[in-house]
């Protein structure tokens, strides 16, 4: 062969794969771009997106006192006597903090970081959807650059922690969701050497995170039409002052609710169980009181910490903390309804013992911490000095 027709030759190939090389960089560019339309057994997109990896960052392995909103530990009895040194009262975390206290509403909410807000915010627009216990609420990118930082898996997991435990405080209606169901899944997809993080929260891998008690989103409509019912109709029974209202909530949760010494029936942390099954533990007092503050419209919240109890050992306990004529006062149904036995009955001196209580004489015998989740922290506002 002639030598300048061989070269001609090898120059052509050369041409030839340095044009394909190029033509072929500059499509699967346009296709991962997705600037062009590419069927998908020719797409270099979906090829790489299939060699992705999946993540999951579950809310919590196993039960946990103190991941779950559960007080494990309650003792249904009349507390004694028994005084122990009150607490100093929480000191505010930042000026911008005790402003908010000072609104009329409180909410768990104010104390949230950026993306823990992100995250409730969220998961508040979308509780219609989450009915059906299955829809994953989508957030996309939004904590992309979070993500890429050394610490901020363990960020975002804690951010959600805090979300989820904070939505479901002050939100006493959600007694259909069981939050220890709920799932923060990661999907890390890497493109052209560019890794990318997109989160969502809510079922894992087709899991419920209904309560076990109701098994579908028409389960959970009818309960909640039989809740609402069930407020109507004690607000129906409500006259006079604001005080009166507050008292008449107070007596009629007292009246008609019953402490499971047993710690086995359903329901018995939520307001399901106080107010249509009747039968309740500290928790589930707490969250039918706030919900029927909710109702009239009186700042209440659901306050956690550790009580005295009648055998003078310290115990979990929950209470409220309600706000009236612009200052806050302390509220622990639950312990204005002990255990009677035999044909005893509760004396007013009872029934009101934590009725409007201030903060001297709340807090000789009950310690507030804020630990709804882990280390949360979360302050409450200051109760008012004397008792209503």
């Amino acid at each position: 062969m002639n030598p300048k027709k061989e070269n001609g030759f090898f120059h052509l190939i050369t041409y030839i794969l340095i044009f394909g090389i190029f033509a072929f960089t500059i499509y699967a560019c346009l296709d991962v771009l997705d600037l062009i339309d590419v069927p998908e057994e020719y797409s270099v997109a979906k090829w790489i997106s299939n060699h992705s990896k999946k993540i999951v960052i579950e809310q919590i392995d196993e039960p946990d006192t103190d991941k779950k909103i559960k007080i494990q530990i309650e003792n249904k009895q009349e507390p004694s006597n028994t005084k122990f040194v009150a607490p100093q009262m929480n000191d505010f975390a930042s000026s911008e903090i005790e402003k908010d206290y000072k609104n009329t509403h409180f909410s768990y909410y104010n104390q949230l970081d950026e993306y823990a807000k992100i995250i409730y915010e969220e998961l508040e627009k979308n509780l219609e959807k989450m009915k059906t216990g299955t829809y994953n609420v989508q957030f996309g990118t939004t904590f992309d650059d979070l993500l890429h930082k050394e610490t901020g898996e363990e960020t975002l997991n804690n951010s959600f922690q805090l979300a989820i435990n904070a939505l479901n405080f002050d939100n006493p209606e959600l007694f259909y969701i069981d939050i220890s169901k709920v799932y923060l899944l990661t999907k890390i997809s890497t493109k052209l050497w560019v890794t990318t993080y997109e989160v969502e929260i809510g079922a894992s891998q087709g899991q419920s995170y209904l309560n076990d008690s109701f098994a579908s989103e028409a389960e959970v409509n009818r309960a909640i039409r039989e809740v609402e019912n069930e407020k109507q109709k004690i607000k129906a029974t409500l006259n006079g002052s604001l005080e009166n209202q507050i008292k008449g909530v107070h007596d009629y949760l007292v009246d008609n609710l019953e402490y499971d010494s047993t710690i086995s029936k359903e329901n018995i942390y939520n307001i399901y169980g106080a107010l249509i099954n009747h039968i309740t533990v500290c928790e589930g007092y707490a969250r039918s009181f706030k919900a029927m503050m909710d109702e009239l419209g009186v700042p209440c919240l659901i306050a956690c910490g550790t009580a005295v109890n009648s055998a003078g050992e310290n115990e979990s306990h929950a209470w409220n903390y309600v706000r009236l004529n612009g200052k806050w006062y302390a509220m622990d149904v639950t312990w204005d309804d002990p255990v009677i036995i035999g044909n005893g009955y509760v004396s007013k001196n009872v029934k009101y013992k934590y009725y409007l209580k201030g903060s001297k004489e709340f807090f000789a015998n009950h310690v507030e911490n804020g630990e709804i989740v882990g280390n949360a922290n979360f302050k409450y506002p200051s109760l008012n000095l004397e008792n209503y």
